[in-house]
């Protein structure tokens, strides 16, 4: 008879940190830092996989060379806070780097799509905290409602709307490169 131990987590002892996330299992379990606390989510459903996959071939089939749609990457401005964005477009060369992941100055375009069980997360929390790394246009995939919301910097590290668009509309856009989505491409 095989008896296996349970993973023990190690908690720190004051904030979490990037180095932390060293200690945790390899589960399927998303573990993000956020200003020091531990955000944890169960692994995506289908619908969500569904989304977020249609929505990387489409912006894959219109991307120059140079341009790379990256699933599950970390973006980490500092040891206190680590996100992995659902999608993230940046430049080929970030695919060099041998850290944990890239650095906000490095996004282009995040890409949520909304949790069901935590739509607050991608809707406020995460666009809050991208906008203040100056990541340039942050999208959120609502399968609540069909929408792509399309948020783009303004002054003061805040995002305006530019655009909700649903299913039958197109978004067109020369960010970050030329593109044309229309939201029916990712809703299933």
């Amino acid at each position: 008879m095989t008896v296996t131990t349970p993973h023990i987590r190690k908690v720190p002892s004051a904030a979490w940190t990037v180095d932390d996330l060293d200690d945790l299992p390899d589960d399927g379990y998303r573990y993000e830092i956020f200003d020091g606390s531990l955000l944890v989510s169960p692994p995506a459903a289908m619908p969500h996989i569904a989304a977020t996959v249609l929505l990387r071939d489409a912006l894959h089939a219109q991307a120059p060379a140079h341009f790379k749609m990256i699933e599950g990457v970390g973006v980490f401005p500092d040891q206190r806070n680590f996100y992995i964005p659902d999608l993230v477009v940046a430049h080929v060369e970030v695919l060099k780097s041998r850290d944990r992941g890239i650095k906000p100055t490095d996004v282009l375009l995040a890409i949520e799509v909304v949790s069901p069980s935590n739509p607050s997360n991608d809707l406020f929390i995460k666009r809050k905290v991208y906008a203040q790394f100056d990541i340039p246009e942050y999208w959120v995939v609502d399968r609540r409602d069909l929408s792509l919301l399309v948020f783009r910097l303004a002054d003061g590290s805040e995002y305006d709307l530019a655009a909700k668009v649903h299913p039958g509309d197109r978004w067109q856009s020369d960010w970050p490169f030329p593109l044309s989505i229309d939201p029916d491409q990712i809703f299933t």
